[in-house]
C-alpha cells in the first residue's frame, strides 16, 4: 500500500531491541496502561494527554504512530482517522493487531521508514527516541513521510531532569554498588540503585530536538512538559508508593489526580517543558 522499499541490509538488526521477545512484549502490554496501579494509570494518562493536547484541533487524517508499542494511542483516535502503527518489535505489533488498534501495522525501524515521502497528515511518537542510536536520522525520517502542512508531535524523556542523574548512577556498576551498600546493610534486600536494565537509554533536551525539527523543515514549534521525575527516583525505589498504597490507597489516588490536574494547568509553561520528566514537542511541516 504505502511502502516504498525496505533496506534489507538492516533487517538482521530489526528484531534485537528490548521489547521484542514475547515475554517483554507481554510485560509491556500489561504494564504500559497502568495495570490498575495508581502511578501507572496516572503516567499513562499524562503521556496521552500531553501528546494529544499538542496536536491542533483538526482531524488527524492519515496518522503514523512511530513506535506504537501495543497501540495505546491508536485506540484513542477518531473513527475518521486511518491509523498506521509501526514498531521494530514484531511481537508488540501482533498485540496491537490483536487489540484491534489501527488499520495497518508495519514492522520496521524508525531510522528507515519504508514509506514514500509526504504520505501522512500526522506523525506521533511517544517515548521511543531514547532507544535509538540514530536519533536525528529517525526524526528526519518522520519528517520526510509527513505531508507539507502536516503536524508532528514527539514525546521524549528530558535530559534536563534529576531522573537523568539517577539513571546514570544505576548504569554505573561501581557507583550503584557503593550507594546500595548502606540500604542493603540496614534493610537487607532494599536496592534503590539497582541495575537500570537498559544498556542504551539516551535522553534528549528541548533545544536539541527543536534544532533537528527546524533542520528538517518544521516550524511553529511549541510543546509542553509531562510528568514529575521524582516519582521514578524517589517514590518507587524507596517504596514510598508501595507503603502509601498499602496504608491509604484512596489518598494515593487523589495525590496522583492532583499531579495530573497540576500538569494540565501549568505544564504548558516553558519551565516545565524544559525541565519536566518528559516533554512533547510539536511542529508543522512547511510547504
Amino acid at each position: 500500500m504505502l511502502i516504498a522499499g525496505v533496506d534489507c541490509d538492516h533487517m538482521e538488526n530489526q528484531f534485537q531491541r528490548y521489547w521484542d521477545s514475547p515475554e517483554k512484549a507481554a510485560l509491556y502490554d500489561q504494564k504500559v496502561e497502568g495495570d490498575g496501579d495508581p502511578f501507572g494509570v496516572y503516567n499513562h494518562e499524562s503521556e496521552i494527554y500531553a501528546l494529544e493536547t499538542c496536536l491542533q484541533e483538526r482531524a488527524p487524517g492519515m496518522l503514523l504512530d512511530a513506535g506504537c508499542g501495543n497501540g495505546r494511542f491508536l485506540s484513542r483516535l477518531p473513527a475518521s482517522t486511518t491509523g498506521v502503527g509501526v514498531d521494530a518489535s514484531l511481537n508488540l505489533l501482533k498485540r496491537t493487531r490483536d487489540h484491534g488498534r489501527g488499520q495497518h501495522h508495519v514492522c520496521c525501524e524508525l531510522e528507515r521508514l519504508p514509506f514514500k515521502p509526504g504520505v501522512f497528515d500526522t506523525v506521533i511518537s511517544c517515548r521511543v527516541l531514547q532507544h535509538l542510536h540514530e536519533q536525528e536520522r529517525a526524526v528526519g525520517e518522520m519528517a520526510r513521510v509527513l505531508k507539507p502542512g502536516g503536524e508532528m508531535a514527539l514525546e521524549l524523556y528530558n535530559f534536563w531532569n534529576l531522573k537523568t542523574t539517577y539513571k546514570a548512577i544505576r548504569q554505573t556498576p561501581w557507583l550503584r554498588r557503593i550507594l546500595n551498600a548502606p540500604f542493603r546493610a540496614v534493610f537487607n534486600s532494599m536496592s534503590p540503585f539497582d541495575d537500570w536494565g537498559l544498556d542504551h537509554d539516551l535522553y534528549n533536551g528541548w533545544f536539541q530536538v527543536k534544532g533537528w525539527m527546524r533542520g528538517f523543515g518544521l516550524a511553529q514549534i511549541s510543546g509542553r512538559g509531562a510528568g514529575f521525575g521524582y516519582h521514578k527516583y524517589l517514590f518507587q525505589p524507596f517504596f514510598i508508593d508501595a507503603q502509601w498504597l498499602k496504608r491509604a490507597p484512596g489518598s494515593l489516588k487523589r495525590y496522583y489526580q492532583g499531579c495530573f490536574d497540576f500538569e494540565k494547568r501549568w505544564f504548558h509553561l516553558a519551565w516545565f517543558r524544559w525541565t519536566g520528566e518528559k516533554f512533547v514537542i510539536w511542529g508543522r511541516k512547511q510547504g
